[in-house]
């Protein structure tokens, strides 16, 4: 296991800053998630704690030693690729044991083997990667990863190329694997739910920098930037920018600019604020209702798998101030004030 820290790390790529300045520390054993949209910093951060990127500016630290100018090799890091990078001229027992090459092992086949049973590949040694599904290229590259017994596990988007169902078996798979081995774990991701489901804790970053780092339920409940509640939630977030209409609908404070409300914090009432039904959309158990209001379009989730209305029905809903999250003109959310309806 490793202690990590990053100390104002910084990226610059022909003038563009990717990663700005962000302050991080890794816990011994802790699996986080770096989650993020496209482009905001996440991947390039990966590659400089992995040795592939030299940093612009700022220390990355292991255990306290300063590693920026340590080879790639030379960090006991293992990382598994998007695209797993296997080599297809060679089997699975052989790709399993390739990182082993510049280890001084006695056993480095019954090391691969053993590693194989773990991530349950045991029977597909002798297969080459052209042989296997993505499900089983993908444990593949998590063997070849954690053969040499790395202090740091890397993964970059790793499920992204699965479909739905065996992505649900591989988070857990993960979160089991890497509990068993103990091996601190950093996840990059766009998938909010493989960042909440498999994380003890998520950093949320956009445009290069750190937006909020916490637990899942943090990053959901006590947002505290608007981008965070916006990019986090699915359904997303009700987020109803104040003007003077709004206003006179809702009780605020003054400091409040923007109001947030999650779609399973309003619920359909015999009273509170009218709406007009525009879509009703069945979600298994869930029904997703988007409506018409003053206070502008909501999206409302009822616990029924049929839905009770169609587009145009009126009706009402109401929520609790203290299911409200309230932001000031700067983004930020501001603490202990909420919003009701007048």
């Amino acid at each position: 296991m490793a202690n990590v820290e990053l100390q104002n790390l910084t990226k610059v790529w022909d003038q563009v800053t990717a990663v700005d300045n962000i302050n991080l520390e890794i816990r011994d054993g802790e699996f986080l998630a770096v989650l993020g949209p496209s482009g905001c910093g996440k991947s390039t951060t990966l590659f400089m704690l992995a040795g592939v990127y030299l940093p612009s500016g700022g220390d990355i630290l292991f255990d306290g030693a300063r590693v920026n100018d340590v080879e790639a090799r030379s960090r006991n890091v293992g990382i598994v690729f998007q695209s797993y990078a296997l080599y297809p001229n060679m089997n699975v027992l052989q790709n399993i044991m390739f990182p082993l090459r510049f280890q001084e092992t006695r056993d480095a086949a019954g090391q691969a083997r053993e590693m194989a049973e773990l991530v349950q590949v045991g029977e597909l040694l002798e297969r080459r990667p052209s042989q296997l599904s993505g499900g089983q290229q993908q444990r593949v590259a998590l063997a070849r990863a954690l053969v040499k017994q790395p202090n740091l596990l890397l993964l970059d988007e790793p499920l992204s190329n699965l479909d739905a169902t065996l992505r649900l078996t591989m988070r857990a798979e993960i979160r089991r694997i890497t509990r068993e081995l103990a091996v601190t774990t950093i996840l990059v991701t766009h998938d909010q739910l493989e960042a909440t489901t498999m994380a003890d804790r998520v950093v949320c970053m956009n445009v290069g920098r750190i937006e909020q780092t916490g637990t899942a339920e943090d990053l959901y409940l006590r947002p505290d930037t608007l981008f965070v509640a916006g990019f986090i939630g699915s359904p997303p977030i009700n987020l109803i920018r104040l003007q003077s209409r709004q206003r006179a609908v809702l009780d605020v404070p003054d400091a409040a600019e923007t109001v947030g409300i999650r779609p399973e914090m309003l619920r359909s009432a015999e009273t509170g604020l009218p709406v007009t039904v525009a879509t009703v959309e069945p979600m298994g158990r869930e029904t997703l209702v988007t409506a018409d209001s003053n206070l502008g379009p909501l999206r409302f989730l009822e616990a029924t798998s049929r839905p009770k209305w169609s587009a145009g029905d009126r009706l009402h809903v109401s929520f609790q101030p203290q299911d409200t999250i309230v932001f000031d003109g700067a983004g930020q959310r501001v603490p202990d004030l909420h919003a009701a309806i007048g």
